[in-house]
Parts: C-alpha cells; structure tokens; sequence
C-alpha cells in the first residue's frame, strides 16, 4: 500500500510539474471522498501530524513558529456534502457563518474576492471577524464536498498582513480525485 501511495504521489508530483524545490512544502491530503494537493507559502511550513486530533488534515505556520503558538496559522479541511439534503457548498457555507456567530454573537461574516483556483475553478472567500475571531475562509466546491482552506489570527492584523500567503496557499490547492476509499485493518 505504501508503494502505491507513494508511486501515485511521484506521478503526480510530475505531472503536476511541481519542482523539487517546493516538494518538501507540497502534500498529498486525503480523506473519505477527497484527494487533493497543497503547497505551504514560502517561509511556511506544512504539518499534518499536529490538527490530526481536532479532525484536521494538515495545519501551516511560519516557520521557527509552531501550530499551538503562532499568532496567524492556516489549516484544511473537508466536509462532505449532506447528500440526504442535496447540500451545496452556499449551505456549508450558511452553516458555518450560523456556527461561528453561535460563539461569537458580535461576529461579521463579510464576502471577500473570490481566489481563482486553476484556469476554471474559484475559491469563494468568507471572513469572520469579531473581538477574539479573525479568520478567512476559502470554500472550494468539489463533487462530494467542499474543501475548505482557512488563515486563523489571534489579532487583525496578522490576517492583513498574512493574505498574500493566504492567497498563495489557496492558489496552490489541486484537486486529485473523489474516488477514496479508507479501509481500516482490524
């Protein structure tokens, strides 16, 4: 399995002409129904060993940073699409903004521009902002679900002054395949 794994990523790593440069900041991250490529903006570095407990596929922060310390991180993740109410990605994204200001009652749920995600595909932005909330949000309609790359800061400015690596993260994403099927050995 792990020669598979490993041979895909290599082929795909080609095709996707990713230098081997950006190859130590480049991952392959997967989950039921999704598959898909991120590259860490430079000076930033890519994790997905820590996020792993809160049901995230990979954290990114500065690097001499860390995931639990630094003042503007980024992560991903992937919801799957309530198929039982033909969900789409404006519903994930009402859900959300409901959520958010479930904690946060003073919060500002504003659109930003969109980021476009290869020659076809955009990333539609959202961001969340109030007293202890500073987030952007970019939600990136696939079939079966929404991926959803996100910039947390624990002041406004580190989101200011972090949305050019915001951009560049999101820029990067590539999707693979919805085709994943996770068997767990017992």
């Amino acid at each position: 399995m792990k020669r598979i794994l490993f041979f895909l990523s290599f082929l795909l790593l080609v095709n996707f002409g990713i230098n081997a440069q950006d190859s130590t900041r480049t991952g392959l991250l997967y989950g039921y129904n999704n598959a898909y490529y991120l590259t860490a903006p430079i000076g930033w570095v890519m994790d997905n060993e820590n996020g792993k407990e809160e049901g995230l596929t990979a954290v990114f922060y500065p690097k001499g940073s860390t995931w639990a310390e630094g003042e503007t991180v980024m992560y991903t993740t992937f919801t799957n699409y309530d198929t039982t109410k033909k969900e789409t990605v404006m519903d994930v994204i009402k859900g959300d903004s409901i959520d958010y200001k479930l904690h946060s009652p003073q919060l500002q749920v504003r659109k930003q521009k969109d980021i476009m995600v290869g020659k076809k595909k955009k990333a539609i932005v959202i961001s969340y902002s109030a007293t202890d909330i500073f987030e952007e949000v970019a939600y990136i309609a696939e079939k079966k679900g929404v991926v959803m790359i996100i910039m947390s800061s624990r002041n406004k400015n580190g989101c200011i002054n972090n949305h050019k690596n915001f951009e560049a993260l999101v820029r990067s994403y590539k999707f693979l395949t919805d085709q994943v099927n996770i068997k767990v050995s017992e």
